[in-house]
Protein backbone atom coordinates (compact mmCIF):
# COMPACT_ATOMS: atom_id res chain seq x y z
CA UNK A 1 0.00 0.00 0.00
CA UNK A 2 1.05 3.58 -0.54
CA UNK A 3 2.84 5.22 2.39
CA UNK A 4 1.23 8.57 3.25
CA UNK A 5 3.24 11.42 4.74
CA UNK A 6 2.75 15.07 5.71
CA UNK A 7 -0.08 17.08 7.21
CA UNK A 8 -2.72 15.57 4.94
CA UNK A 9 -1.65 12.08 5.99
CA UNK A 10 -2.09 13.04 9.66
CA UNK A 11 -5.67 14.16 9.02
CA UNK A 12 -6.33 11.02 6.96
CA UNK A 13 -4.80 8.81 9.66
CA UNK A 14 -6.83 10.38 12.47
CA UNK A 15 -9.99 10.08 10.37
CA UNK A 16 -9.11 6.44 9.68
CA UNK A 17 -8.58 5.81 13.40
CA UNK A 18 -11.87 7.48 14.26
CA UNK A 19 -13.64 5.41 11.60
CA UNK A 20 -12.26 2.16 13.06
CA UNK A 21 -13.39 3.07 16.57
CA UNK A 22 -16.79 4.34 15.45
CA UNK A 23 -17.57 1.17 13.49
CA UNK A 24 -16.43 -1.23 16.20
CA UNK A 25 -18.57 -2.59 19.00
CA UNK A 26 -15.51 -3.47 21.09
CA UNK A 27 -12.70 -1.53 22.72
CA UNK A 28 -9.17 -1.89 21.30
CA UNK A 29 -5.61 -1.75 22.57
CA UNK A 30 -3.14 0.63 20.96
CA UNK A 31 -1.41 -2.43 19.47
CA UNK A 32 -4.63 -3.58 17.79
CA UNK A 33 -5.39 -0.08 16.49
CA UNK A 34 -1.84 0.25 15.21
CA UNK A 35 -2.17 -3.00 13.27
CA UNK A 36 -5.47 -1.92 11.67
CA UNK A 37 -4.19 1.55 10.77
CA UNK A 38 -1.01 0.05 9.28
CA UNK A 39 -3.05 -2.40 7.20
CA UNK A 40 -4.90 0.59 5.75
CA UNK A 41 -1.67 2.21 4.56
CA UNK A 42 -0.61 4.52 7.42
CA UNK A 43 2.94 3.49 8.38
CA UNK A 44 3.51 5.04 11.81
CA UNK A 45 4.61 3.84 15.22
CA UNK A 46 2.42 2.89 18.18
CA UNK A 47 3.43 6.10 20.01
CA UNK A 48 1.87 8.10 17.15
CA UNK A 49 -1.39 6.18 17.51
CA UNK A 50 -1.39 6.93 21.24
CA UNK A 51 -0.86 10.66 20.53
CA UNK A 52 -3.70 10.57 17.99
CA UNK A 53 -6.02 9.03 20.60
CA UNK A 54 -5.09 11.75 23.09
CA UNK A 55 -5.69 14.42 20.43
CA UNK A 56 -9.14 13.04 19.66
CA UNK A 57 -10.00 12.93 23.36
CA UNK A 58 -8.83 16.51 23.92
CA UNK A 59 -10.79 17.65 20.86
CA UNK A 60 -14.00 16.59 22.62
CA UNK A 61 -14.69 13.19 21.11
CA UNK A 62 -16.27 10.82 23.71
CA UNK A 63 -13.19 8.59 23.71
CA UNK A 64 -12.09 6.97 26.95
CA UNK A 65 -9.31 4.55 28.00
CA UNK A 66 -10.01 1.43 30.04
CA UNK A 67 -7.25 -0.18 32.12
CA UNK A 68 -3.52 0.55 32.25
CA UNK A 69 -0.29 -0.26 30.46
CA UNK A 70 -0.24 -2.31 27.26
CA UNK A 71 -3.56 -3.90 28.21
CA UNK A 72 -5.24 -0.47 28.17
CA UNK A 73 -8.13 -0.37 25.72
CA UNK A 74 -9.86 2.55 24.00
CA UNK A 75 -13.51 2.82 23.09
CA UNK A 76 -15.59 5.53 21.45
CA UNK A 77 -18.90 6.18 23.19
CA UNK A 78 -21.82 6.17 20.77
CA UNK A 79 -23.69 9.11 22.35
CA UNK A 80 -22.67 12.68 21.48
CA UNK A 81 -24.29 15.65 23.23
CA UNK A 82 -25.46 18.72 21.34
CA UNK A 83 -24.71 22.04 23.01
CA UNK A 84 -27.70 23.52 24.84
CA UNK A 85 -27.46 26.72 22.79
CA UNK A 86 -29.02 25.36 19.63
CA UNK A 87 -30.56 27.84 17.18
CA UNK A 88 -31.67 27.37 13.59
CA UNK A 89 -32.51 30.01 10.99
CA UNK A 90 -35.80 29.79 9.10
CA UNK A 91 -33.98 28.43 6.03
CA UNK A 92 -32.11 25.86 8.09
CA UNK A 93 -35.36 24.78 9.73
CA UNK A 94 -37.00 24.42 6.33
CA UNK A 95 -34.04 22.33 5.12
CA UNK A 96 -34.31 20.15 8.22
CA UNK A 97 -38.01 19.52 7.63
CA UNK A 98 -37.38 18.87 3.93
CA UNK A 99 -34.71 16.29 4.79
CA UNK A 100 -37.01 14.56 7.24
CA UNK A 101 -39.81 14.26 4.71
CA UNK A 102 -37.49 12.86 2.06
CA UNK A 103 -36.52 10.04 4.42
CA UNK A 104 -40.05 8.57 4.35
CA UNK A 105 -38.99 5.73 2.01
CA UNK A 106 -36.88 4.42 4.89
CA UNK A 107 -39.93 3.90 7.11
CA UNK A 108 -39.80 0.11 6.81
CA UNK A 109 -36.08 -0.12 7.61
CA UNK A 110 -34.15 -0.43 10.88
CA UNK A 111 -32.88 3.15 10.40
CA UNK A 112 -36.20 4.92 10.65
CA UNK A 113 -36.74 4.76 14.41
CA UNK A 114 -33.22 6.09 14.97
CA UNK A 115 -33.73 8.86 12.41
CA UNK A 116 -37.00 9.87 14.07
CA UNK A 117 -35.24 9.90 17.41
CA UNK A 118 -32.58 12.27 16.04
CA UNK A 119 -35.16 14.68 14.64
CA UNK A 120 -37.23 14.55 17.83
CA UNK A 121 -34.16 15.47 19.88
CA UNK A 122 -33.37 18.35 17.52
CA UNK A 123 -36.95 19.60 17.68
CA UNK A 124 -36.92 19.47 21.49
CA UNK A 125 -34.10 22.02 21.41
CA UNK A 126 -36.00 24.51 19.29
CA UNK A 127 -37.35 27.73 20.73
CA UNK A 128 -41.04 28.60 20.76
CA UNK A 129 -41.12 30.52 17.47
CA UNK A 130 -39.06 27.91 15.68
CA UNK A 131 -41.33 25.13 16.94
CA UNK A 132 -44.37 27.08 15.69
CA UNK A 133 -42.73 27.54 12.30
CA UNK A 134 -42.00 23.81 12.07
CA UNK A 135 -45.63 22.99 12.94
CA UNK A 136 -46.79 25.35 10.19
CA UNK A 137 -44.47 23.66 7.69
CA UNK A 138 -46.11 20.32 8.45
CA UNK A 139 -49.44 21.76 7.28
CA UNK A 140 -48.01 23.61 4.26
CA UNK A 141 -45.55 21.10 2.82
CA UNK A 142 -46.35 17.47 2.01
CA UNK A 143 -44.24 14.63 0.61
CA UNK A 144 -44.88 11.79 -1.78
CA UNK A 145 -43.98 8.57 0.10
CA UNK A 146 -41.91 7.26 -2.80
CA UNK A 147 -40.88 3.61 -3.28
CA UNK A 148 -40.25 1.69 -0.07
CA UNK A 149 -38.73 -1.65 0.80
CA UNK A 150 -41.19 -4.47 0.48
CA UNK A 151 -38.89 -6.82 2.39
CA UNK A 152 -37.57 -6.25 5.88
CA UNK A 153 -33.89 -5.78 6.57
CA UNK A 154 -32.05 -7.85 9.15
CA UNK A 155 -30.29 -5.26 11.38
CA UNK A 156 -27.45 -7.64 12.28
CA UNK A 157 -26.75 -8.50 8.64
CA UNK A 158 -26.88 -4.83 7.69
CA UNK A 159 -24.46 -3.90 10.49
CA UNK A 160 -22.06 -6.67 9.42
CA UNK A 161 -22.14 -5.53 5.79
CA UNK A 162 -21.61 -1.91 6.80
CA UNK A 163 -18.70 -2.83 9.08
CA UNK A 164 -17.07 -4.84 6.27
CA UNK A 165 -17.26 -1.77 4.01
CA UNK A 166 -15.86 0.50 6.73
CA UNK A 167 -12.99 -1.82 7.68
CA UNK A 168 -12.20 -3.13 4.17
CA UNK A 169 -12.62 -6.77 5.18
CA UNK A 170 -13.82 -9.67 3.03
CA UNK A 171 -17.48 -10.56 3.58
CA UNK A 172 -18.67 -14.18 3.53
CA UNK A 173 -22.41 -14.51 2.93
CA UNK A 174 -25.28 -16.69 1.86
CA UNK A 175 -27.07 -14.83 -0.92
CA UNK A 176 -30.31 -15.50 -2.80
CA UNK A 177 -30.02 -14.72 -6.51
CA UNK A 178 -33.15 -13.42 -8.22
CA UNK A 179 -31.80 -14.69 -11.56
CA UNK A 180 -30.98 -18.29 -10.60
CA UNK A 181 -33.63 -18.50 -7.86
CA UNK A 182 -31.02 -20.22 -5.68
CA UNK A 183 -29.01 -19.51 -2.55
CA UNK A 184 -25.23 -19.73 -2.71
CA UNK A 185 -22.29 -19.02 -0.41
CA UNK A 186 -20.07 -16.23 -1.69
CA UNK A 187 -17.02 -14.25 -0.61
CA UNK A 188 -17.25 -10.57 -1.50
CA UNK A 189 -14.82 -7.68 -1.56
CA UNK A 190 -17.08 -4.81 -0.36
CA UNK A 191 -16.86 -1.36 -1.95
CA UNK A 192 -19.85 0.63 -0.68
CA UNK A 193 -23.54 0.56 0.26
CA UNK A 194 -25.81 2.22 -2.29
CA UNK A 195 -29.37 3.47 -1.82
CA UNK A 196 -31.39 3.67 -5.05
CA UNK A 197 -35.10 3.79 -5.88
CA UNK A 198 -36.30 2.58 -2.52
CA UNK A 199 -33.74 -0.22 -2.13
CA UNK A 200 -30.39 -0.68 -0.40
CA UNK A 201 -27.60 -2.48 -2.22
CA UNK A 202 -24.02 -3.57 -1.66
CA UNK A 203 -21.60 -2.88 -4.49
CA UNK A 204 -18.87 -5.50 -4.21
CA UNK A 205 -16.43 -7.68 -6.10
CA UNK A 206 -17.54 -11.30 -6.25
CA UNK A 207 -14.23 -12.97 -5.43
CA UNK A 208 -15.46 -16.18 -7.06
CA UNK A 209 -15.34 -14.76 -10.59
CA UNK A 210 -13.61 -11.41 -9.79
CA UNK A 211 -16.47 -9.35 -11.23
CA UNK A 212 -18.04 -6.21 -9.79
CA UNK A 213 -21.71 -6.79 -8.94
CA UNK A 214 -24.66 -5.21 -7.16
CA UNK A 215 -26.26 -7.21 -4.32
CA UNK A 216 -29.68 -6.40 -2.79
CA UNK A 217 -29.31 -6.29 1.01
CA UNK A 218 -32.68 -8.02 1.75
CA UNK A 219 -31.44 -11.08 -0.20
CA UNK A 220 -28.58 -11.71 2.22
CA UNK A 221 -29.51 -14.70 4.37
CA UNK A 222 -26.27 -14.71 6.41
CA UNK A 223 -23.26 -12.39 6.58
CA UNK A 224 -19.89 -12.81 8.31
CA UNK A 225 -16.94 -10.42 8.21
CA UNK A 226 -13.78 -12.48 7.77
CA UNK A 227 -10.38 -11.69 9.25
CA UNK A 228 -9.12 -11.14 5.71
CA UNK A 229 -8.41 -7.63 4.37
CA UNK A 230 -9.76 -6.56 0.99
CA UNK A 231 -7.11 -4.20 -0.31
CA UNK A 232 -8.05 -3.63 -3.95
CA UNK A 233 -8.89 -0.08 -5.12
CA UNK A 234 -12.46 0.84 -4.20
CA UNK A 235 -14.68 2.14 -7.00
CA UNK A 236 -16.80 5.25 -6.62
CA UNK A 237 -20.54 5.28 -7.46
CA UNK A 238 -19.72 7.49 -10.45
CA UNK A 239 -17.30 4.87 -11.81
CA UNK A 240 -19.62 1.98 -11.07
CA UNK A 241 -22.84 3.44 -12.49
CA UNK A 242 -21.48 5.61 -15.29
CA UNK A 243 -23.84 5.13 -18.20
CA UNK A 244 -26.58 3.54 -16.09
CA UNK A 245 -30.14 4.72 -15.59
CA UNK A 246 -30.27 2.81 -12.31
CA UNK A 247 -28.36 -0.11 -10.81
CA UNK A 248 -27.84 -2.19 -13.97
CA UNK A 249 -24.21 -1.89 -15.03
CA UNK A 250 -23.95 -4.14 -18.10
CA UNK A 251 -23.93 -2.98 -21.70
CA UNK A 252 -21.96 -0.63 -23.96
CA UNK A 253 -22.46 3.10 -23.39
CA UNK A 254 -23.94 4.73 -26.48
CA UNK A 255 -25.54 7.98 -27.59
CA UNK A 256 -29.28 7.49 -27.09
CA UNK A 257 -31.43 10.13 -28.80
CA UNK A 258 -35.09 10.55 -27.85
CA UNK A 259 -37.78 12.93 -29.06
CA UNK A 260 -40.50 13.98 -26.62
CA UNK A 261 -43.89 15.38 -27.59
CA UNK A 262 -44.96 18.80 -26.31
CA UNK A 263 -47.30 17.39 -23.64
CA UNK A 264 -44.41 15.77 -21.74
CA UNK A 265 -41.51 17.94 -22.91
CA UNK A 266 -41.53 20.40 -20.01
CA UNK A 267 -41.76 17.60 -17.46
CA UNK A 268 -38.69 15.98 -19.03
CA UNK A 269 -36.79 19.26 -19.39
CA UNK A 270 -37.29 20.21 -15.73
CA UNK A 271 -35.59 17.07 -14.38
CA UNK A 272 -32.07 15.71 -14.31
CA UNK A 273 -32.43 12.13 -15.51
CA UNK A 274 -28.72 11.47 -16.07
CA UNK A 275 -25.51 13.54 -15.78
CA UNK A 276 -24.86 13.17 -19.52
CA UNK A 277 -28.21 14.53 -20.72
CA UNK A 278 -28.34 17.28 -23.32
CA UNK A 279 -31.63 18.93 -24.32
CA UNK A 280 -32.37 20.52 -27.70
CA UNK A 281 -35.56 22.55 -28.20
CA UNK A 282 -37.63 21.79 -31.30
CA UNK A 283 -40.57 23.45 -33.04
CA UNK A 284 -44.03 23.01 -31.59
CA UNK A 285 -42.79 22.63 -28.01
CA UNK A 286 -41.06 19.31 -28.60
CA UNK A 287 -37.56 18.51 -27.31
CA UNK A 288 -34.76 16.14 -28.29
CA UNK A 289 -32.86 14.49 -25.45
CA UNK A 290 -29.37 12.99 -25.78
CA UNK A 291 -28.14 10.49 -23.16
CA UNK A 292 -24.81 8.63 -22.98
CA UNK A 293 -26.15 5.45 -21.39
CA UNK A 294 -26.12 1.67 -21.75
CA UNK A 295 -28.98 -0.39 -23.16
CA UNK A 296 -30.53 -1.81 -19.97
CA UNK A 297 -34.00 -2.95 -18.80
CA UNK A 298 -34.22 0.19 -16.65
CA UNK A 299 -33.77 2.38 -19.74
CA UNK A 300 -36.48 0.44 -21.57
CA UNK A 301 -38.93 0.84 -18.67
CA UNK A 302 -38.17 4.55 -18.32
CA UNK A 303 -38.85 5.20 -22.03
CA UNK A 304 -42.03 3.09 -22.06
CA UNK A 305 -43.27 5.05 -19.05
CA UNK A 306 -43.87 8.04 -21.33
CA UNK A 307 -46.09 6.00 -23.69
CA UNK A 308 -46.60 7.68 -27.08
CA UNK A 309 -45.03 10.85 -25.68
CA UNK A 310 -41.50 9.51 -26.31
CA UNK A 311 -39.89 8.17 -29.48
CA UNK A 312 -36.41 6.67 -29.90
CA UNK A 313 -34.53 8.22 -32.81
CA UNK A 314 -31.32 6.23 -32.29
CA UNK A 315 -29.85 3.70 -31.96
CA UNK A 316 -32.13 1.58 -34.12
CA UNK A 317 -31.42 -1.60 -32.13
CA UNK A 318 -32.73 0.04 -28.95
CA UNK A 319 -35.86 1.27 -30.76
CA UNK A 320 -36.54 -2.27 -31.98
CA UNK A 321 -36.17 -3.77 -28.48
CA UNK A 322 -38.50 -1.21 -26.91
CA UNK A 323 -41.02 -1.70 -29.75
CA UNK A 324 -41.09 -5.44 -29.04
CA UNK A 325 -41.71 -4.82 -25.34
CA UNK A 326 -44.48 -2.34 -26.16
CA UNK A 327 -46.19 -4.83 -28.50
CA UNK A 328 -45.89 -7.65 -25.97
CA UNK A 329 -47.47 -5.43 -23.31
CA UNK A 330 -50.28 -4.39 -25.67
CA UNK A 331 -50.90 -8.04 -26.60
CA UNK A 332 -51.15 -8.97 -22.94
CA UNK A 333 -53.81 -6.34 -22.30
CA UNK A 334 -55.74 -7.28 -25.43
CA UNK A 335 -55.74 -10.91 -24.26
CA UNK A 336 -57.05 -9.94 -20.82
CA UNK A 337 -59.67 -7.62 -22.29
CA UNK A 338 -60.88 -10.38 -24.59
Amino acid sequence: MKNMTGRNSQVARIYCLLNILENSRDSHTVKELHERVTELGHEVGKRTIYRDLEALSQAGFPLFPEGDGEAQKWKLERNTNINQYFVLTARELFALYLARGMLTPLSSTPFYADLNSIFNKLESRLGGKQAEHLAALENEFKFEPGPQWGLGLNPEILETVRAACAENQVLKCTYYSANSKKESVRELGPHFLYYAKGGLYLVAEDLGDQKMKVFAIPRFKTAEMLDQPYDRPVKTPEEMFDGSMGIYTSGQIQDVVLEFEAEVAEYVRERRWHPSQRVVSLEGGKIRLHLDVADTPELHSWILGFGPGARILSPVALAEKVAVRAMETAALYRKKAG
